[in-house]
């Protein structure tokens, strides 16, 4: 380094139009305006840091912590002032001499480290400013008359973004340097002699929008939320959606699964959506390997928890939330979510129960009505993604034949091979569940969470649980609009051939059952249960 010293300036007027207030909306535990100061003056480079507002909030909190705070004309807070405009004007109000840098707030994740080595190559190279930038991967074109037929491509290949490395740099407002005399000839923060600091693409995020700010915050969360779920071939896969549809409400906060007696298609479920997991082998080594530096909470979603398994939970410093818990860990969680179990009088002040904590994945949200056909032209037979009693293939061969109705069915990713008559139309891959079920005149499904999918389109369902605690299910009964033609291996076949036969033989009664079916749910249950998590990682709860 040169010895030159450095005037960093803060810019943070308050008239922001993309997101009102913004240099002082939390990000994290403190505002936007915090985290760029922090980093700054982490560096240790600055040899005056002063913030330049002029909104009187921001002017008092920067004083009120510490920081330098310099009122701001109110004809350099308009939008066509330009930070150049600002610069020069504190440059000269301060007679500063040495080298001016702007860091704005709007980029808060720069680092400590990145001040530093902006600044040592801007005195290294023979120039007189420096902006920061990040490579961009995307594959850009230029407009050059306004004539998008003779756009030109600003890339040299085409190839998918994420392996791409163009020759074009996006220059961001973490950091800009410019040496004062510079400055004050050319009243700008770029001159001729420039240089471009490339930075990580983690640090280039500016917030402009809302949408940035969500972002922003997604990745500073404050909690962690473990999901503790246990899904093969016997217990069949819908723990593992059913979180996989909780974390994606939960994007904000930082997520990891503990996987207990999971078959590898669940391992390779959750690598397909991005998130880190690991094999529980000793629960409370687990657990500490998993916390983050803030609150922390675990989601049971492993059938009956035992009170050593919450006991060691809670003492390892984590709330708990159990899923469909009827184990006697149950009384000991924070709260229990109860979407299938009927209401027990003797459940505790720490039960929700009912419809409205049921979780539909988003393509399940704000389907068209359901049009409920006079005369059927399909039957769905979709038993999950394992299957174990083996029900699909059996309501097959049951069902060939027997109307007019074609036969589809869904095969599980898990679930064995069956044989399926000649003519029945199987299918192992699905683009949308939603899609085929609203298609269907009838579903035929287990017990589990299908069947509110189902109730969201509309679609009448008929159901054979997989085995004896399937069957206890409180969504399974006339009022909400299912059929439920009881435990599988003890229906026989003729039940089953009788009632599905009824039921496409009458128009009335299934526009009935659409009618209940939708009534009985809405897409706001895993909306519930995110917001109570966020709660308990507050320590509302």
């Amino acid at each position: 380094m040169t010895g030159r010293p450095l005037l960093a300036i803060v810019p943070a007027r308050g008239g922001s139009k993309g997101v009102p207030n913004k240099n002082l909306r939390a990000l994290g535990d403190r505002p936007l305006l915090a985290h760029t100061l922090e980093a700054v003056a982490a560096a240790g480079v600055a040899d005056r840091l002063v913030v330049s507002s002029d909104h009187e909030p921001v002017l008092r909190w920067a004083e009120l912590h510490g920081y330098e705070a310099l009122p701001r004309p109110a004809e350099l807070a308009t939008d066509e002032a330009t930070i150049s405009d600002v610069a020069a004007h504190i440059a000269d109000e301060l007679r500063w001499t040495g080298d001016v840098g702007v860091f704005q707030p709007t980029s808060p994740f720069r680092s400590a480290d990145s001040v530093r080595r902006a600044l040592n190559a801007f005195h290294a190279a023979d120039v007189d400013s420096l902006s920061s930038a990040v490579r961009e991967r995307h594959l850009f074109w230029q407009d050059r008359d306004d004539d998008l037929t003779t756009a030109a491509p600003l890339f040299e290949s085409r190839v998918n973004r994420q392996y791409g490395q163009h020759r074009v740099l996006r220059e961001t407002g973490s950091i800009q340097l410019v040496t004062a005399a510079a400055l004050r000839a050319g009243r700008q923060m770029v001159t001729e002699r420039h240089l471009l600091f490339a930075t990580a693409a983690h640090e280039s995020l500016d917030i402009d929008t809302p949408d940035d700010l969500v972002a922003a915050r997604r990745r500073v969360a404050r909690g962690t939320v473990v999901f503790r779920l246990r899904a093969n071939a016997s217990v069949g896969s819908g723990h593992a959606y059913h979180c996989l549809q909780l974390a994606d409400e939960l994007a904000d906060q930082r997520l990891r699964f503990l996987l207990v007696d999971c078959d590898p298609f669940v391992h390779d479920l959750i690598d397909e959506h991005g998130y880190s997991h690991r094999t529980e082998s000793d629960l409370v080594a687990d657990l500490a390997a998993l916390a983050g530096p803030g609150a922390n909470v675990v989601v049971n979603d492993v059938l009956n928890t035992s009170e050593r398994d919450v006991l060691q939970q809670r003492t390892a410093g984590f709330r708990v939330v159990n899923i469909e818990d009827l184990g006697p860990g149950a009384r000991l969680a924070d709260w229990v979510v109860n979407a299938l179990y009927p209401v027990d009088d003797a459940s505790g002040a720490n039960v929700s129960s009912g419809h409205a904590y049921a979780t539909l994945r988003t393509e399940f949200h704000h389907l068209p009505a359901k049009q409920i056909r006079a005369r059927p032209t399909r039957v769905l037979i979709t038993f999950g993604g394992t299957d174990p009693g083996r029900l699909g293939p059996r309501c097959a061969r049951l069902l060939h034949g027997r109307s007019d109705a074609a036969i589809r069915v869904v095969v599980g990713h898990s679930a064995p091979d069956g044989d399926f008559p000649e003519g029945i139309e199987v299918i192992h891959h699905v683009r949308s569940m939603a899609a085929e079920m609203m298609e269907a005149d009838l579903i035929l499904t287990s017990a589990g969470r299908t069947v509110y999918e189902a109730a969201a389109t509309g679609t009448p369902v008929a159901v054979l649980a997989q085995g004896a605690r399937d069957a206890t299910h409180a969504h399974l009964d006339f009022t909400s609009g299912v059929v439920f033609l009881g435990i599988g291996p003890l229906v026989d076949d003729a039940h089953i051939v009788d009632v599905v036969t009824r039921l496409l033989g009458d128009h009335g009664l299934r526009s009935e059952l659409s009618q209940r079916l939708r009534d009985s749910i809405d897409d706001r249950g895993a909306a519930r249960i995110g917001h109570r998590i966020r709660g308990l990682l507050r320590g509302l709860d």
